[in-house]
């Protein structure tokens, strides 16, 4: 006797990726502490892990709340120039005490760039 069996999963996934630049709803914003609305997701696992641009801090994403207060991407990384980076200004911002704070895996810093397709060009 051969039994035979066929399964079917259904998985959806949130249409944001790692480097993806978004625009958070209000309610989520203020849910999250009241962080700015534009942040950068950089890093995508369990959870959406988000970065505000401007403070530096980073929060988590779960996906239930995620659903709840969907968003999609602003811009997406195929859209990213490349430049060349001609002098880096490390700046002393407070940090809070998230995982990757702690790890000091992110730092403002004052950057001067370039865009590589004018780079050797006079002005």
């Amino acid at each position: 006797m051969n039994l035979h069996f066929k399964y079917t999963y259904l998985v959806e996934l949130a249409p944001v990726c790692k480097d993806d630049l978004v625009i958070l709803p209000k309610f989520l914003a203020k849910d999250l502490g009241g962080i700015g609305p534009m942040v950068l997701v950089y890093k995508i696992s369990k959870y959406i892990h988000i970065l505000d641009i401007i403070t530096m801090q980073t929060y988590e994403i779960e996906a239930g709340t995620y659903w709840k207060n969907s968003f999609r991407a602003l811009l997406t990384k195929d859209r990213l120039t490349e430049f060349i980076v001609l002098g880096v200004e490390q700046l002393d911002t407070n940090m809070n005490n998230s995982r990757a704070a702690i790890k000091q895996r992110f730092k403002q810093a004052r950057i001067e760039v370039q865009r590589l397709e004018d780079f050797g060009e006079t002005d």
